[in-house]
């Protein structure tokens, strides 16, 4: 887990004003290690000002033999199925929310919270990646 990225603007927030949300979910790949990484992306405006942003990223190991059985050697990619993949974003998402918790916490800004997510707007396919470079 790493917090790829925080920040608190605090000229950006006014009370009693609309707040939305905007959040974003991307992966990329190790081919050397096997490993998926998963980021989540969150930002809190108001007015199209971002007052709150938050970045986290997951890092998942998969198991060599696991790895194996999703790579296609023909196409040179390795594909993931959309069910492996929400998995790993619910993950981080649910991270991401203790992790905005803990960077808030004690402060007016603790207040905001990440609503539920539904992964399935964010991976409707499978995901796949070429082998061809060591990371994407």
């Amino acid at each position: 887990i790493s917090t790829e990225q925080f920040a608190i603007i605090e000229d950006s927030f006014k009370e009693n004003e609309t707040i939305n949300l905007q959040a974003g979910i991307d992966f990329k790949i190790s081919v050397e290690n096997k490993l998926i990484a998963c980021f989540t992306r969150f930002q809190f405006f108001i007015n199209n000002n971002p007052f709150l942003i938050l970045s986290v990223k997951c890092d998942f190991i998969i198991k060599e033999n696991s790895w194996l059985d999703f790579v296609d050697n023909e196409k040179k990619q390795i594909n993931f199925p959309k069910s492996l993949m929400r998995h790993l974003a619910v993950i981080t998402v649910g991270t991401s929310r203790g992790v905005l918790h803990a960077k808030t916490e004690n402060t007016k800004f603790n207040r905001f919270f990440l609503p539920t997510i539904n992964v399935n707007e964010f991976i409707k396919n499978d995901l796949s990646f070429s082998l061809s470079e060591e990371k994407q």
